[in-house]
């Protein structure tokens, strides 16, 4: 990707409009399957069971019919259309003459998206305006002086490494982004039976 130009305006903005609810359909199928994944994970079989017991209450309509048609609904979220990717790993350093782990003989296959695109559509997500601290800190409390540590960029390596950049003139202008990632539950573990 080529350098933005100093003076060049921001990329145009385009907001979804409030009942855009994407793959969901309506707000009720977002809130039930962020209450189903998200909040209380629930097995493949009780998704169903929850479902079944929705579909026949007072003629009622669930907004999925099994978890599949959940599960297909989710992966159909648009989140910055970045593709899935993957690659097959299997350990071929040094084995055991005897008893050979059963990992050692196993090829795994690894599923991700690039981190350099998960990160430039994060930073240019508008709903993270006004949450990210563009510049390292030291916040003291009011009575006594004291020094709080409470986000990442209160801490002195984030200011250390503001230094080495203020150091370098052609890095003048330049911010230090750190980028923290982390990954809970897998779909695998959240939706087995």
């Amino acid at each position: 990707m080529p350098p933005i130009h100093p003076s060049s305006p921001p990329p145009p903005i385009f907001e979804k409009p409030p009942d855009d609810w994407g793959s969901y359909g309506s707000q009720l199928g977002f809130e039930t399957a962020e209450f189903i994944f998200q909040e209380a994970e629930m097995s493949a079989s009780k998704i169903d069971k929850l479902l079944y017991l929705w579909g026949c209450s007072n003629g009622g309509r669930p907004p999925f019919s099994d978890h599949n048609e959940l599960y297909e609904t989710i992966d159909a979220t648009k989140l910055g259309d970045i593709q899935w990717d993957t690659f097959k790993l299997r350990y071929n350093g040094e084995r055991p003459t005897d008893n050979v782990p059963p990992w050692m003989d196993e090829e795994y296959e690894y599923w991700y998206r690039d981190p350099s695109t998960v990160v430039e559509n994060m930073l240019s997500n508008t709903e993270f305006d006004g949450e990210i601290d563009y510049a390292p800190y030291r916040d003291f409390t009011a009575g006594d002086k004291k020094r709080r540590y409470e986000n990442f960029m209160s801490g002195d390596w984030a200011w250390l490494q503001a230094d080495e950049i203020a150091r370098d003139p052609s890095t003048h202008g330049a911010t230090f982004v750190p980028i923290i990632l982390g990954s809970d539950k897998t779909t695998v573990s959240v939706a087995t039976v």
